[in-house]
């Protein structure tokens, strides 16, 4: 088995990873309920995606618990899997209206990475329930 404990390297890099992640994902959560003051290209680029603007709340509160369950080193991994669910329906969406793929499309695969290279890096059972292997 494993050692338990991560290096200080891993440690570290894993919560660089899932804390850019957190503060990004938190941001974009919070700013679903002040729609009224995001500037006018970004209310244009959500018109785009068609969703009903009185949702937007709701999927801000979506957003935040799911992130508030990563933040939580006990419930981070089913908050990682919940985001990962989040994260798709966005994919789904720019998918949708043909945004192009670097920077919508995949935008949110990057984030996904982010989270799920942060947990493995700061937890040693992810780890050894998912093992790189050499060779």
């Amino acid at each position: 088995m494993e050692n338990q404990t991560p290096s200080k390297g891993a440690f570290w890099g894993g919560w660089a990873l899932s804390g850019l992640a957190i503060a990004f994902l938190t941001f974009d959560g919070v700013l679903k309920f002040f729609l009224h003051k995001m500037p006018p290209e970004a209310m244009a680029d959500s018109a785009k995606l068609a969703y009903p603007m009185n949702i937007m709340p709701g999927l801000g509160t979506t957003l935040l618990v799911c992130v508030l369950l990563y933040a939580i080193p006990r419930t981070a991994v089913v908050g990682a899997i919940l985001l990962t669910g989040y994260l798709g329906g966005a994919v789904s969406a720019h998918v949708r209206i043909m945004n192009p793929w670097p920077s919508h499309i995949l935008f949110p695969v990057y984030f996904g990475v982010f989270i799920w290279l942060g947990l493995y890096l700061r937890m040693p059972a992810l780890r050894a329930f998912v093992p790189v292997r050499k060779g």
